[in-house]
């Protein structure tokens, strides 16, 4: 069972307070509330409600903020209290631990060590699993990307993985409709109740498709509805489907918008699809290199052609591995009645066709994506 992972934040500094709530939207946890001083912490945590996690900046004066909030965490042993500060030493270190605060976090603070306590926090929760995050981007218009992206989603699905697609092309995504399924809510309407995501709201916005028990999330109807999509209701939204599924399969497009640059960097693998033409490697040499500027890691980049054919390709797939400095991950090849009869009929290859040679190896790279040899 989902149980959210609800968090209060004690800061002076506003803007602190901001980021840090943007932060932990990331991971799934919901700050619900974010104030300036420690007076009404008692009442918030003395509720029903309460929330798991409290976390303080013990600045500007961090030994007096320690002594008034020293016998809170004895008090409410099942809240988890975090502290902060730029004054590290080892009496004021000592001194929390003996009151029972679970982690204190020197200032500035450390994404790594933050996220590795916050996964700390969740597992005593029964919510430690973390879905893995695959974002599929195309190199060039009609390379593939949503067939690949739906084959794999399909085939993890199929395989008892569960599984959500999420269609993040805006404007022109097409995932509801290779499913051949209506669906009720959009990923615009998630982004209206953002801020109170939980696992009810998330089952009613998700449509399932009955072939293969895959969880699915649409675009917006309307193009101007695009615009309700914005960077801190993905970033919550992502963290709320990780701790729910096992595989988040992102349909997405070639940008570093806001909104697609929080995708990439929650992603654990940055798929790129592209063909053997010109134009599609041009792409893929340009998108890697922003990738790279951005600190993603090259093991975090995943480069698969789709469309393979042993003869007639402009360039050879050497030559691609030698530009991107990459290797290719994995072909598809080309097999133009399959997939075209899979669109029009509105359902996957790997399902559709299962034992089409497109279909082998699609079903083949989600075996690879899902840590098979």
């Amino acid at each position: 069972m989902y149980v959210p992972l609800n968090c209060v934040i004690i800061d002076a500094d506003a803007t602190n307070r901001q980021e840090l709530t943007t932060f932990l939207g990331r991971f799934g946890v919901h700050v619900v509330a974010q104030v300036g001083s420690i007076d009404g912490l008692p009442a918030m945590i003395n509720r029903v409600d309460a929330p798991q996690l409290v976390i303080i900046n013990l600045d500007p004066n961090s030994a007096e903020m320690l002594r008034k909030i020293g016998h809170l965490p004895r008090q409410f042993p099942s809240i988890s209290f975090f502290v902060m500060s730029q004054t590290f030493d080892a009496n004021l270190l000592m001194e929390a631990m003996h009151l029972g605060i679970k982690e204190f976090i020197p200032l500035p603070m450390s994404e790594e060590k933050l996220t590795a306590a916050i996964e700390r926090v969740a597992q005593g929760f029964g919510m430690g699993k973390k879905a893995k995050v695959i974002h599929v981007i195309p190199t060039v218009g009609g390379c593939g990307s949503t067939t690949v992206a739906c084959n794999v989603a399909a085939s993890l699905a199929k395989a008892g993985h569960k599984t959500v697609l999420l269609d993040l092309d805006l404007v022109c995504g097409g995932a509801a409709s290779y499913f051949d399924v209506r669906t009720r809510y959009t990923i615009a309407d998630v982004m209206d109740s953002a801020e109170k995501l939980d696992k009810q709201l998330l089952d009613n916005a998700l449509t399932l498709h009955p072939g293969s028990g895959l969880a699915i999330l649409a675009r917006p109807d309307l193009p101007e509805d695009t615009q309700r999509v914005n960077q801190p209701g993905l970033s919550r939204l992502l963290g709320v489907l990780g701790r729910v599924f096992d595989y988040v399969v992102v349909d997405s497009v070639m940008s570093i918008d806001p909104v697609y640059s929080t995708a990439i960097a929650t992603s654990d693998i940055n798929l790129l699809v592209m063909q053997l033409n010109v134009p599609s490697a041009k792409n893929a040499e340009r998108f890697v290199g922003v990738l790279r500027r951005m600190g993603v890691e090259s093991t975090k980049i995943r480069i698969v052609v789709n469309r393979y054919v042993k003869k007639g390709c402009d360039i050879e797939p050497e030559e691609v591995e030698r530009s991107l400095g990459l290797k290719i991950s994995w072909m598809i090849p080309n097999d133009f009645k399959n997939a075209i009869g899979a669109i029009n009929f509105g359902e996957p290859v790997v399902l559709r066709a299962p034992r089409s040679e497109m279909s082998t190896s699609l079903s083949g790279l989600a075996g690879v994506l899902n840590g098979k040899a």
